[in-house]
């Protein structure tokens, strides 16, 4: 297929592609967790870091502007709620960019990120905290990550059969929503039930987990800088006071 699909893996030589998926995983973590409380000092560090990486990932966003229509609808939903439920319209920009930033991360990581090296990276990130199931845990997790690609297929399939048969109504909504959702909750299901014929006929178990790949120093030095720069983003802005225009940038919402 000639365009690219959204939340897809990509194969590629780029610097993401290459870097060990532990890496990948922790970076992720740690800018959305930064992004819970957002504040616009925060948006100001995260956007030249995402800009980064984007770079880094050599992906083109060009190639996802038609199913990314989804995405704008549901940004500009979350602009008006967040403006009338707030009554300030620029928490509601805040949050909207805020939305559109992790929306962001998400492409990325699953763009240079092959589905079945995700497991790894979260057994390695889990196993040395006590009373979880690494393993398990690490398992449920990299199969969600494998189906939630086979879901989006499934969308894009039933609605270009609906188009095709001329079944897709551009003034009824609800309708569309009523047509896409049960053949889609009927697909998946499908997709489940054999997916999990196929891991049962291969004796697939928890503890199939893919052999761990070694970041060596040089990834570890990577993960404790990331750790320290969220750090020093959180505790800079209790020593900020907040009063006139600092007041103003590390305002959260």
């Amino acid at each position: 297929m000639a365009e690219s699909l959204i939340f897809h893996y990509q194969k590629g030589d780029s610097f993401l592609h290459n870097t060990d998926v532990l890496i990948k995983l922790t970076g992720m973590l740690c800018l959305s967790f930064l992004l819970v409380p957002v504040s616009l000092l925060r948006l100001a560090i995260i956007f030249p870091v995402i800009i980064l990486a984007h770079s880094a990932s050599l992906i083109r966003i060009k190639s996802y502007l038609r199913e990314g229509v989804f995405f704008v609808i549901m940004g500009a939903v979350i602009l008006i709620a967040n403006t009338f439920s707030s009554g300030s319209f620029l928490i509601g920009i805040v949050r909207f960019i805020r939305f559109y930033l992790i929306l962001w991360l998400a492409l990325i990581f699953t763009f240079t990120t092959d589905p079945m090296h995700v497991s790894s990276g979260i057994y390695r990130i889990v196993k040395p905290i006590p009373l979880i199931p690494a393993r398990r845990f690490s398992t449920i997790l990299g199969l969600s990550l494998t189906i939630l690609p086979l879901i989006l297929d499934q969308i894009r399939e039933i609605r270009e059969a609906m188009l095709s048969r001329g079944g897709w109504a551009g003034r009824t909504p609800f309708r569309n929503i009523v047509g896409l959702g049960l053949p889609l909750i009927d697909g998946v299901l499908i997709k489940a039930e054999d997916l999990s014929n196929a891991m049962e006929s291969r004796l697939f178990t928890e503890d199939a987990t893919p052999p761990e790949r070694q970041s060596g120093l040089q990834g570890y030095k990577i993960i404790i800088i990331l750790f320290i720069s969220a750090a020093i983003i959180y505790l800079g802005e209790r020593v900020i006071p907040e009063d006139g225009y600092s007041g103003f940038l590390v305002r959260h919402y």
